[in-house]
């Protein structure tokens, strides 16, 4: 009798059984997750830039960047070609194939995301930024491309097929298609014909909403107020300094501006350089306490950021971004300047204003990022 009384005293109850297992089990399944994560870091040791070399570029490279294409669009090119060179103010220079191109937009809706009503994409890429990584000198550089950019437009129809081609601010070519691969696509190649067929290898393309969620998962970004923005929240006055974004805040300074101020989008474009500064170490800093951090993120926010990036590659990036440096100069804009657009100045135009670009300091800053001397 005794020893039956001490036998059902030290039986285990089922419940904690079955709790035991269940924690087992997710112990195992995060560690499969983190061997297999761990692998592919170490993996991304043995990857190189040469994967991101696109098959299919947005434009041919060949043309002379001392010539105007007048129908770039229309100069497509099937195969990348490596060892191109161009001649500029009577030299010769090579394209440097260490480089690896990747255009970043942020995609606003304008509230019409939940209109039901048109099969038609209200979408535009109201930020637009090529980020260029030397995989050689270990070298970072961002190029802003104002939205209000007079660019060729390939207006798609609702089958992803080009319409036509008209002049248009570079931000509503997102606004055409369906806001699948080809919509992004064609921004790619916007980008690309804008800036005399720079080979664009892959794209990010974020959602708006998306920005709380990332500003946040960095703990917040801490910038100076250069403008009014208290239309928005009453804290958010110019002149504030040290103001930590948190939330919808971020939203606010990187995307927000007042409409009806004809170069307020030049003012936000400058915003979003402020925020870029701040946010490329942040992310650093964040990658090196914990390597799986870009992956998670993104894992996280599929459903708001679309990317032709491959795993393999974001993690040969996450791994390269430990050794990148940005300085000031490493960030630039197209150059050029807004100005307000007369009715037949510039033909199928159809909006008041416009951002020029200056297409000689354009083909400098192209020739000085992209090319090396020829020998």
């Amino acid at each position: 009798m005794g020893r039956k009384d001490t036998t059902e005293k030290s039986r285990v109850p089922e419940w904690v059984k079955a709790l035991l297992i269940t924690l087992l089990i997710i112990i195992g399944i995060l560690g499969i997750v983190i061997v297999l994560l761990l692998h592919k870091w170490q993996r991304a040791t043995y990857l190189t830039a040469d994967m991101f070399q696109a098959s299919e570029p947005a434009g041919i490279s060949v043309h002379k960047i001392n010539e105007l294409d007048e129908a770039p669009e229309k100069t497509q090119t099937k195969k990348y070609q490596e060892d191109v060179t161009i001649t500029y103010n009577g030299k010769k220079y090579r394209y440097n194939d260490n480089l690896i191109n990747i255009l970043v937009m942020g995609i606003d809706d304008y509230g019409l995301k939940g209109d039901k009503d048109t099969d038609a994409n209200p979408y535009q890429a109201d930020t637009i930024v090529l980020g260029t990584v030397d995989a050689v000198k270990k070298t970072v550089s961002f190029m802003s491309i104002p939205r209000d950019t007079v660019a060729s437009i390939k207006v798609l129809d609702l089958n992803d097929e080009v319409a036509t081609v008209k002049k248009g601010p570079i931000a509503i070519q997102h606004s055409f298609g369906t806001q699948g691969e080809r919509t992004n696509e064609a921004v790619v190649d916007a980008v690309s014909n804008l800036l005399y067929s720079v080979p664009i290898n892959r794209y990010v393309s974020v959602d708006i909403t998306a920005i709380p969620d990332i500003n946040d998962s960095l703990g917040g970004i801490t910038v100076d107020i250069p403008e009014d923005l208290t239309k928005w929240n009453p804290k958010m006055k110019a002149g504030t300094k040290d103001y930590l974004l948190l939330n919808k805040d971020a939203v606010i300074f990187v995307a927000r501006r007042d409409t009806g101020i004809d170069d307020s989008a030049m003012g936000r474009m400058k915003r979003q350089v402020m925020y870029l500064k701040k946010l490329f170490p942040a992310v650093k800093a964040r990658t090196a306490e914990n390597i799986t951090y870009p992956i998670a993120l993104y894992n996280s926010e599929a459903d708001k950021v679309k990317t032709n990036l491959t795993i393999d590659e974001m993690t040969y990036l996450a791994k390269l971004l430990l050794d990148l440096e940005l300085s000031d100069e490493d960030i630039v804009s197209v150059p050029g300047e807004m100005k307000r657009i007369e009715p037949g100045e510039i033909e199928d135009y159809e909006y008041e204003m416009g951002y020029i670009v200056d297409e000689d300091a354009l083909k400098q800053l192209i020739v000085d990022r992209f090319y090396t001397p020829a020998e």
